[in-house]
């Protein structure tokens, strides 16, 4: 499934930055911590919601609020 993974605001469930997008079938889940390994110093974020998008055709899509630590 086709995931987005957002940087929230610290506050309000708003999207900010892009941080990745990939295929994944992963459930994400609220508390679970993600390490970006790619990123300088290594960047640790944990999930604040995900939002999943059912499109007219089918295809189903989602976005992850995550807050950085």
């Amino acid at each position: 499934m086709k995931t987005e993974i957002w940087e929230s605001d610290p506050f309000t469930p708003r999207k900010e930055k892009l941080l990745a997008t990939l295929e994944s079938e992963y459930r994400f889940q609220k508390g679970d911590e993600l390490y970006f390994d790619d990123a300088p110093g290594r960047l640790k974020v944990r999930i604040m919601d995900v939002r999943v998008h059912i499109k007219g055709d089918g295809a189903v899509e989602r976005e992850v609020l995550a807050l950085k630590l």
